[in-house]
Parts: structure tokens; sequence; C-alpha cells
């Protein structure tokens, strides 16, 4: 069967038969999509392809019969972000701070690994000499919002620091605009969170006598939003989080009817949510390191005039 049409959000999948046994994935690629070699490669080395569960970026991997291929094939048109163009707040041996623009992940997605801003400091550390540098992103940021993004990094002879930030206590403040008005200055929300076995959040239900338990237990969270300024039919408020995830916000701001503007299955825009700022004490160097991420227009109160913060590339 020939695979026909696909988007990045509709792959292709199929299984190796027995004369495909033993090819190359770039080859795989073109006899069953009809590209050339070039394509097939930039196909898989853009991150578009995966052999049962795991994605796999080196064309010239064999394949076995019955093996499930899935392969994304508009990853190739997605363009490496230039490691240059990075806004670095913050940096150590351990850790850095970009500021991240709208629109651009902060993580692979499904579809590809390229784009990405932890590409693009991957690329920049190995222009720096570090040997198969490794990052890790500490605090999920969807692609479609903006703001800091802190991450761990390593090369290949140096221990991971992840979990030591990943469980270290910190100050996050983030800034939304909300579909609605909510009367007084702040209104708050502490509903906990549970998550499904995909790993997506919710909020947890109410347990009621006799049923049986989540498999997983509810996670506290607790969510203050500060009135900034009401913007006609939407309000723009700071938010303080104490949670593992910004989902939190998302789904309180839901729960009190009063929704994210540029969220929702039908939004296809900016997600008006701003990482604004960060605040912790450094788990090696005991430093208390700070950043502020710099205010798109929407996040702006009226008259409020905010320096863009410090470009390290610049320094």
């Amino acid at each position: 069967m020939t695979p026909g049409p696909s988007t990045s959000t509709t792959p292709i999948r199929f299984r190796v038969v027995s004369i495909e046994d033993g090819m190359l994935l770039r080859q795989l690629l073109c006899k069953r999509l009809h590209v050339s070699p070039a394509i097939a490669a930039e196909i898989v080395r853009a991150g578009g392809v995966y052999v049962g569960a795991v994605r796999l970026c080196v064309p010239t991997v064999r394949v076995s019969e019955g093996e499930r291929v899935t392969v994304y094939r508009t990853s190739a048109e997605v363009a490496p972000l230039d490691p240059g163009t990075l806004r670095l707040l913050y940096r150590d041996e351990a850790c850095v701070i970009v500021d991240k623009p709208h629109a651009t992940p902060a993580v692979a997605t499904r579809a590809a690994n390229r784009g990405t801003l932890a590409h693009a400091l991957v690329q920049r550390l190995t222009q720096e000499g570090v040997l198969r540098p490794y990052v890790g992103l500490v605090h999920a940021l969807p692609p479609a919002a903006a703001g800091l993004a802190l991450y761990t990094i390593r090369g290949q002879a140096t221990e991971s620091f992840y979990q030591d930030f990943a469980a270290l206590p910190m100050e996050r403040s983030y800034r939304v605009r909300l579909r609605g008005c909510f009367p007084g200055p702040s209104i708050e929300c502490t509903a906990p969170l549970g998550q499904t076995p995909a790993g997506t959040w919710r909020l947890a239900p109410s347990r009621v006598s006799g049923e049986p338990r989540e498999p997983r237990a509810p996670v506290m969270a607790h969510t203050r939003f500060v009135k900034l300024a009401e913007l006609e039919e939407e309000t723009l408020v700071s938010v303080e989080l104490t949670a593992p995830s910004w989902e939190a916000i998302r789904l309180h701001a839901v729960a009190l009817g009063l929704p994210l503007v540029g969220d929702g299955p039908q939004e296809t825009g900016t997600l008006c949510l701003l990482a604004h700022t960060l605040a912790f004490t450094h788990p090696h160097s005991g430093a208390l390191v700070q950043a502020r991420a710099s205010l798109p227009a929407w996040a702006a109160a009226p008259g409020e005039g905010e320096p863009m913060p410090a470009d390290l590339n610049e320094a």
C-alpha cells in the first residue's frame, strides 16, 4: 500500500516486510515515501522517524522485518534554530536560562527535534567543544507560550544535575491574559491536580467513599491570580504558582471560569502565558539566581515600560 499525504500531526505508519529486512532506514523511506535519498536522510536527521517507540536520527541504521515504523514526513521542513539567536539570561557550568519567544518549542515535539531551543542549545555546546552535550528542561513550557526556560546542561564526561534542579524549591511567577473579569484585586485556587497514565495533567476528581483510588496520588497546587489591568473583556494578571507544572494555571483558570486567551482546541494564535520571573538558590554554589523575561506587548499593563533583560551574548 502506498502511503497517502501526511502532515506533522498525521504520521505515516507501516511495518517492515520481509523484502525490506536489512535495508538502511533512508533506503526504506525512499521506497515507501517515494522521495530522494537526500530528503529521506533529512527526515531522519530532523527526528521525524520512530522505529517502535524509539526516535532514530541516524539514516544508516538497518531495519528488521516486523518492526513498526512511524514517519512524520514534514519534519524535514522544520528549519534549525540558529544557536546565535538564543537570548541567554543566565549561564554557569550546570544550567542555563533562555528567554523563549512565542511559537518556538522548548524541547523536541513528537514530529521533530529541530527548530527547538533544546536542539539549538545542544548545537551551541557542540560548537564550544562539549562532547555529546545533553540539556534537560526543568519546567515544561508549551510552544505557543513565552518566557523563561531553565535547562540543566552537561557533557559526556559530566554527571547529570537534572534531579538537583527538579527537586529544588523555586519562586516562579507568570503573566497571563484571562477571558473575563473577576471582582477584587486577586483570586486564589487550591484545587489539586491529577496525572493521567499518559502523563497529562487534569483537576483531581473528588473521591467518593468506596470508590477505587486514583492510580497516582493527587498533587497539591496553589495559584494566586493578581489583577494588573482590566482590558475590555479580558484581564491581565500576574500568577504566583506553587505546583510542578504550568498546567495548574490553565486548569485553575478554567475552573474559575476565566480561561487563558489563546488556549483551547480552536485557538491557533499566541497563547497569552509568559513565564515571567524565576528565583532559586543554586544547589551547587549556594548563590541566589534570579531572572526576568522580556515582556511581549500583550503582557504589559497600560503605561508599563520595562527594559529588556540583558543578553549574555552581548556581554
